[in-house]
């Protein structure tokens, strides 16, 4: 197995070409291959994010000719540099020192980095205590309404704005303009039945603490939460496997139930749903106990809450929640005083995080999360797939695990490795 931070270049004397880049034996060509292919599939998933992100904040035309095209043309040139400079500089260097962005996907594949070598024992459950101890962490400051504003306005669309402080519940209302009231058609279909009209009424009519500042009864404003919720959920799941099954809807139409009864969207759904649901009723319930209302009861609300995580396990959302509230916790502690300002940090975790990424992509790609592996080799027109990780075995006996029996066709006229026996050219491309 690979040793984290040991060099091996004093061990490995391969060329970049039989190792790295293995369909061309020129480095600029190479390069040139990779800045197509990013340049390609940036425009394509920077163009659909910021195309839908504009249609759903329902941006004017302003926007898709002036601020549209610059986003594009930002994100596209900044992806392309990364994996054009990462196999220019593996050429330079014979090792990958760059890679991608982000510190959870960093933190994940040292993760299972570390797991995969038996130092640590995986936590049962673990990606939810994260989530359910960052949830605590942010509604505790949510009910102090002391979380940035964008974290705030989607905190109070998710939850509800009746856990604000009374002033600025107030504040908002005040901002807010009267909107009338309009019934679609499934409230005007539950208004003529009357057996649920009952029912919705009587919940109503239960009782509320005197410091609660929701409407109606505490059981309806849990429920509420847990029903509108587990809907929207179950909605955005269900798009998400529909959009993802387009092509094999066109040739079996079936496909389109199959996507929209998918368990992904009812697991999706009941995480939302119970998330809102137990953060009202554990408030309401220590309001009713403790007769007052305290900030420190969105700390607990927000931890018990955070198990709902165990119907829809992600720790991609469980480490974005850490790392975001560790962000948060940072710049309050920069304006207090308490910590100091590091200047260029986020570019040094930046850093950091793509040299340990793309490291593993090279020498232990299975150590990386499957979708992230996936998406390396669609950015890169399966050229990741393609490095000859046969040649690192005697010294990293895992490297080849993703492709065991893969050898690339090489130019016999720049390399005088021979193909081993039981070998093909045939890539995997995706893991299990």
């Amino acid at each position: 197995m690979a040793v984290l931070g040991k060099p091996l270049t004093s061990k490995i004397t391969c060329t970049c070409y039989e190792l790295g880049h293995t369909w061309t034996p020129s480095c600029k060509k190479a390069s040139l291959d990779v800045m197509l292919e990013v340049f390609k599939q940036a425009v394509k998933v920077y163009g659909s994010l910021y195309a839908i992100a504009g249609i759903i904040q329902r941006k004017n035309k302003d926007y898709f000719l002036k601020s549209f095209p610059a986003q594009l043309a930002r994100s596209t040139i900044f992806l392309t540099t990364n994996g054009t400079l990462f196999i220019t500089f593996f050429c330079l260097w014979r090792r990958g020192l760059l890679a991608l962005y982000m510190a959870n996907i960093a933190t994940e594949t040292l993760y299972r980095m570390v797991v995969a070598r038996g130092w640590f024992k995986p936590v049962p459950h673990g990606e939810v205590i994260l989530f359910s101890i960052a949830s605590a962490g942010y509604l505790y400051l949510f009910r102090k309404n002391s979380l940035p504003k964008s974290i705030l306005s989607t905190f109070s669309k998710l939850i509800g704005k009746d856990e604000l402080p009374s002033t600025a519940l107030s504040e908002e209302t005040e901002k807010q303009e009267p909107v009338p009231v309009r019934h679609n058609g499934f409230q005007q279909q539950i208004k003529q039945n009357k057996s649920i009209q009952t029912v919705v009424r009587w919940l109503k009519d239960q009782s509320k603490h005197r410091l609660c500042q929701h409407k109606n009864s505490c059981i309806y404003y849990t429920l509420k939460g847990l029903l509108r919720n587990f809907c929207i959920g179950y909605g955005i799941q269900g798009v998400v496997k529909v959009l993802g099954s387009l092509t094999k809807i066109v040739r079996t139409p079936s496909a389109l139930l199959q996507a929209i009864k998918h368990k992904d969207n009812f697991n999706l759904g009941a995480f939302l749903g119970c998330f809102v649901a137990i953060f009202r009723a554990v408030n309401c319930l220590l309001r009713w106990l403790r007769d007052k209302d305290d900030s420190l009861h969105g700390m607990v609300a927000g931890f018990l809450a955070g198990w709902s995580m165990l119907w829809y396990k992600s720790q991609t959302i469980a480490l974005y929640a850490a790392f975001k509230l560790a962000e948060i916790l940072y710049f309050k502690g920069i304006s207090k005083g308490l910590v100091p300002y590091i200047k260029c940090a986020d570019i040094i975790i930046y850093s950091l995080s793509t040299a340990l990424v793309f490291h593993a992509a090279v020498v232990e790609p299975h150590n990386l999360r499957p979708a992230y592996w996936r998406f390396l080799l669609n950015v890169t027109g399966n050229k990741f797939a393609m490095m000859n990780r046969q040649i690192l075995v005697p010294h990293l006996p895992n490297a080849a695990n993703i492709q065991p029996n893969y050898w690339p066709d090489y130019n016999l006229l720049h390399t005088n490795l021979v193909k081993p026996p039981n070998a093909t050219s045939v890539i995997k491309s995706v893991i299990s």
